[in-house]
């Protein structure tokens, strides 16, 4: 009996080079129409965004923070006046009353600042003394820098903001930041559980017995890993008030904080509670 070889009969149909060529030349063209249109989307959206911005400022009065976006944008204004823009007349106009303006404000900003404070229930320490002031008995600092005209913010726990130095926007950055910070929800029990959950999470970890002493930046750094949007400047106003009005006994054990002379590594705690940097935490045998 022959054997019969049986060959593969299946084939592809092989289109014309021309035509493949031509697919090929339409897809580069798309591509490249697919990326100019996302760069005009880009620069849409960037434009929209600036002048929502501009809009605003004019608005609220914020001359600084008109100046820097029309100095961000002069590539673009530059532009629109080859293009003979019709808002190129007013906003120039804009530009140059802001500027006479600035100069206006920096003259008095030390009266102009204290006096918004004062009319938005904010009060500046006594002890301040312009271009470096503190609010809330020293909790915040705020340093103006007129050769930058810009003010920039900051804790204990670091740098908050740094903004054009309008009065009304310091005094509204000030007003966020101090409602985020000292006006959340606090429980002194659930906070005091929170530590000594942390700190059992590190011994245990660490392997060290019951008692010892656990760095505070331990803590925080754990923290920040586990929980989301969770903050340092917070943990140090809850912490402040932990240690200022309890309570301190949790699982047999209380809390006790020890001091360091390590201000990097240690936490300046806040109104009456701060009498030093707090470096460790030790739940000691009650």
């Amino acid at each position: 009996m022959k054997s019969r070889t049986h060959e593969n009969t299946e084939h592809y149909m092989e289109f014309p080079v021309e035509i493949i060529d031509q697919v090929r030349e339409l897809h580069a063209l798309s591509k490249a129409d697919a990326q100019r249109l996302r760069t005009e989307a880009e620069a849409a959206a960037q434009a929209e965004k600036a002048w929502a911005e501009c809009h605003t400022f004019l608005s609220k009065g914020w001359i600084l923070h008109l100046l820097a976006l029309l100095d961000k944008e002069a590539p673009q204004l530059k532009k629109m006046r080859a293009e003979n823009h019709p808002a190129i007349p007013a906003i120039e106009d804009a530009y140059r009353q802001a500027k006479e303006e600035r100069d206006r404000i920096f003259r008095r900003f030390p009266s102009l600042l204290e006096e918004a404070f004062g009319k938005s229930g904010l009060s500046i320490d006594p002890t301040s003394r312009h271009p470096r002031y503190t609010l809330e008995t020293g909790f915040f600092r705020l340093e103006i820098d007129e050769k930058k005209q810009t003010a920039r913010l900051s804790d204990h726990e670091g740098r908050l903001a740094e903004i054009p130095a309008d009065v009304e926007a310091i005094v509204e950055t000030v007003r966020k930041e101090r409602q985020r910070i000292f006006e959340r929800k606090y429980n002194a029990k659930t906070f005091l559980q929170t530590v000594r959950s942390q700190y059992k999470s590190i011994i245990k970890q660490e392997k060290q017995p019951d008692g010892s002493s656990v760095p505070i930046r331990h803590i925080t750094r754990r923290l920040g890993k586990n929980v989301k949007g969770f903050r340092t400047d917070e943990f140090l106003v809850d912490l402040s008030r932990l240690a200022q009005d309890g309570p301190f006994e949790i699982d047999g054990r209380r809390l006790d904080l020890q001091q360091t002379k390590d201000t990097n590594q240690g936490m300046l705690l806040h109104g009456a509670a701060g009498r030093g940097y707090v470096g460790f935490i030790v739940f000691k045998e009650a």
